[in-house]
């Protein structure tokens, strides 16, 4: 829209100018059509401005544009150069206002926020399931737009969403900045000052340093991955991390927040921080290690180092050893043709010619690598369930019943409880027959991923590790677009045989999309992931199915 303001701009400045000559012209050679020319550039600036919408400080290309048909209503030399000359000054004005004002063609965010917030009441359908107390959350949040917008802050507009947006959480209730700049700096923001380090809590509940730097203050002080932290600026982790807002990072289930919890603290600080550590002796020291730059990077990298993944594309498969093979699975996606069609048929050709190949080889072992798998397809589930479970018909999902007159979903009038719909099932071809399968998975697997674990747990050949459970989100998803970003959020419901809503979990923030093994995030772990650059999780897997 700053393009057609400026293309405005100079088509008005040209039009007042060319104007001022056509006064003189028009004595000479008189016509009375010359008039309509003065009216063109409001009628030009209409068209433009009911494109590009009104701005207010577009307020003088306006003006000049109505002053010019002065030269419409009366035909005299002076009266039209005088016009055209103040409609000049008006449109140049406009210039140094919209360039350096901080308000120009700036988002309304309280708006957007109204109106974002009118469409999760509507459609958001984990509102009862979550116990959302809407009118709370409206009254807490609405003056954290109302300041971003008196201060014309798109960062402050994106801290505000995302903060909201954890309230449910829910892996699928998230905000997308219109611009990505906004989004960085908000991150920078929001995850503080980097020291050196990034902190993680094992298992028997220490603190250990992380993705430490090697040069500089915390690495002259003895400081390395795996170092025992005991106080951060004289304060217990646990402590600040009982008081932080996991803003920006999505925790649906409560376990995979405990485990991450530790990771926020390493950013909490000003310019230098005061740590307290045991050295490799166990005697207790501290050190002032000053501020590096944003946390962010190396909050990002930490993660990246624990989560991981089988190094394939997706549905691509990688030889482990002699008998062990990986299917990496990165998102419930085949092709444009198969999400359109829902038809997965050549996809599950492809795999289980692989599979029947690899077992005619003589592998026996398979990895199914669904860590950060962000979701897709319900249908791409049903088609690999397939493949993998035992031969019979499996229980998938079910969708309640739809009121299409009131456009909600039909509740039982004895119970209260949700009329449950169609159910959905798949017929398992038990292609690794009793062969044994490891799916591992992370707390950023999620949606369709998610999907994919519950309805594989329990089956006898296979079991779901990983160093947490998956995400906890699985209801099909809509998205709001706003001026400022694209709202998403869970607006269609699914339910498991019993009505209860699948997976998500409610106020006790429990998804129940459990894991058989919980592969303790300890010392030996630390040293693998951030020393030897070892896939952890891999390497565990392995040793299990020896």
């Amino acid at each position: 829209m700053e393009y057609m303001d400026i293309f405005l701009i100079v088509l008005e400045m040209l039009g007042a100018v060319l104007l001022f000559w056509l006064a003189g012209y028009a004595q000479k050679v008189v016509n009375s059509k010359w008039r309509i020319a003065y009216a063109l550039p409001a009628v030009i600036c209409l068209g433009v401005a009911g494109f590009a919408g009104f701005e207010v400080h577009m307020l003088g290309v306006y003006l000049g544009a109505v002053s010019l048909l002065g030269g419409f209503l009366w035909e005299g030399q002076k009266i039209r150069r005088m016009v055209s000359a103040l409609a000049a000054v008006l449109i140049l004005l406009s210039l140094p206002i919209c360039l350096f004002s901080s308000g120009y063609r700036t988002t309304d965010y309280v708006q957007d926020f109204k109106e974002g917030f009118a469409a999760m009441k509507e459609h958001y359908v984990l509102g009862e399931h979550k116990q959302i107390d809407w009118d709370e959350l409206y009254a807490r949040y609405l003056p954290e737009f109302e300041a971003a917008n008196r201060a014309h802050d798109d960062v402050a507009n994106y801290i505000a969403w995302e903060s909201f947006c954890q309230e449910f959480y829910d892996g699928h209730v998230s905000f997308t900045a219109k611009h990505e700049s906004s989004e960085t700096a908000a991150h920078e923001q929001i995850f503080g000052n980097d020291y050196g380090l990034s902190l993680m809590k094992l298992a028997d509940g220490r603190t250990v340093a992380v993705n430490v730097q090697t040069e500089g203050v915390i690495a002259d002080a003895g400081i390395h991955n795996g170092t025992v932290i005991t106080q951060w600026n004289g304060r217990t982790i646990e402590e600040i991390a009982g008081e932080l807002e996991v803003a920006l990072m999505s925790f649906p289930d409560k376990d995979n927040e405990a485990f991450y919890s530790a990771l926020l603290v390493a950013g909490t600080g000003d310019d230098k921080v005061v740590i307290t550590y045991l050295d490799d002796e166990g005697t207790s020291c501290t050190v002032e290690a000053p501020k590096l730059g944003a946390y962010y990077e190396r909050l990002k990298e930490t993660v990246d180092t624990i989560d991981q993944g089988v190094q394939a594309g997706n549905l691509e498969w990688k030889e482990i050893n002699e008998d062990t093979y990986a299917l990496r699975i990165k998102g419930m996606m085949y092709d444009t043709d198969s999400m359109k069609s829902r038809d997965h048929s050549a996809m599950q050709s492809e795999l289980r010619e692989k599979l029947l190949a690899i077992r005619e080889e003589g592998v026996t072992k398979l990895v199914i690598d669904l860590r950060s798998n962000g979701g897709g397809s319900g249908d791409m589930v049903m088609a690999l369930a397939e493949l993998f479970a035992p031969e019979g018909e499996h229980y998938y999902v079910t969708d309640p019943v739809w009121d299409e007159e009131n456009h909600c979903y039909k509740r039982d009038p004895e119970t209260g409880g949700y009329l449950l719909g169609t159910e959905y099932t798949y017929q398992g071809e038990g292609l690794w027959g009793d062969g044994p399968i490891v799916m591992l998975v992370n707390a950023q697997s999620a949606s369709a991923a998610d999907h994919f674990t519950k309805i594989m747990r329990g089956m006898e050949n296979i079991t779901i590790m990983g160093f947490t459970e998956p995400n906890g989100s699985a209801q099909g998803v809509q998205g709001v677009e706003l001026e400022s970003g694209t709202l998403s959020l869970s607006a269609q419901l699914l339910l498991d045989r019993n009505g209860d809503v699948f997976i998500d979990s409610g106020i006790d923030r429990e998804s129940g999309d459990d894991v058989d093994l919980i592969i303790p995030f300890d010392e030996e772990a630390v040293r693998a992931l951030f020393d030897e650059g070892q896939d952890y999780v891999l390497e565990k897997a392995l040793e299990y199915m020896k």
